[in-house]
């Protein structure tokens, strides 16, 4: 499932920068900042995922415990969710 907020930050940061640099790099600042706020607002999300891990007692890929997988899938989501959205609504921003 797509987090609905990435998709408005990818909306928002297309239409409000005019350079293809900033709409480039823009999202990837997003993808800290949700990761900030999924620290702090969906606790229970991050709970969840760490309790399911744990019980299957299967390691995280790449060596990471399962708070830092938690964590790179969420930035992960949230930069190419808004970087999705954010080069779609600079096209068509530059198409009118």
């Amino acid at each position: 499932m797509i987090p609905f907020p990435n998709v408005i930050a990818g909306i928002l940061i297309g239409v409000a920068n005019d350079t293809w640099l900033a709409r480039l790099i823009v999202p990837f600042a997003w993808g800290i900042v949700f990761c900030i706020y999924t620290s702090i607002a969906r606790r229970d999300t991050r709970d969840a995922f760490i309790k399911q891990g744990e019980m299957i007692d299967r390691k995280a890929k790449w060596g990471m415990s399962h708070v830092q997988a938690f964590y790179f899938v969420e930035f992960m989501t949230a930069s190419f969710t808004s970087l999705l959205f954010s080069i779609i609504s600079g096209l068509i921003k530059g198409l009118f």
